[in-house]
């Protein structure tokens, strides 16, 4: 599956079929708009985790300890 980070763009293998053609189709999303594209082996979008923000942004930034 190849999706954007920037918008609700996707194309999997039962939207396309050849793995060339939905590379090419990624390609032009992103010359089109500028968004990133991301793949995964998965045949539908990957999701993040249902948690707070703050409990991600407390993992993420060091502690001042």
């Amino acid at each position: 599956m190849k999706y954007c980070l920037d918008c609700d763009w996707s194309l999997n293998a039962a939207d396309e079929p050849s793995q060339r053609d939905r590379s090419q189709a990624a390609i032009d999303h992103h010359v089109e708009t500028g968004h990133t594209i991301d793949s995964s082996e998965s045949i539908v979008r990957p999701t993040a985790p249902d948690v707070p923000g703050s409990v991600l942004v407390r993992d993420l930034v060091p502690s001042s300890d």
